[in-house]
């Protein structure tokens, strides 16, 4: 297995227009390297069938981080 394959464990917080509106932890497992752009995509998935509209999605800033970051 290469560096930086297997199951990578992230958090990504999601801001729409300055305001922390969620923080997702993902778990992801791939046979490539792993990006942060991975886990952005991730989350889109799931707030494209959450409450999101199109719009905040589309606007938002996301923000990934090691699940060993504090607050």
């Amino acid at each position: 297995m290469q560096p930086g394959t297997g199951m990578t464990r992230k958090i990504v917080d999601v801001f729409v227009r300055d305001k922390l509106v969620a923080s997702y932890p993902v778990v992801l497992t791939l046979d490539r390297r792993v990006m942060d752009e991975d886990f952005v995509d991730r989350v889109k998935e799931q707030m494209r069938g959450g409450s999101q509209c199109a719009d905040d999605v589309a606007c938002a800033r996301y923000v990934v981080r090691s699940v060993l970051d504090r607050d």
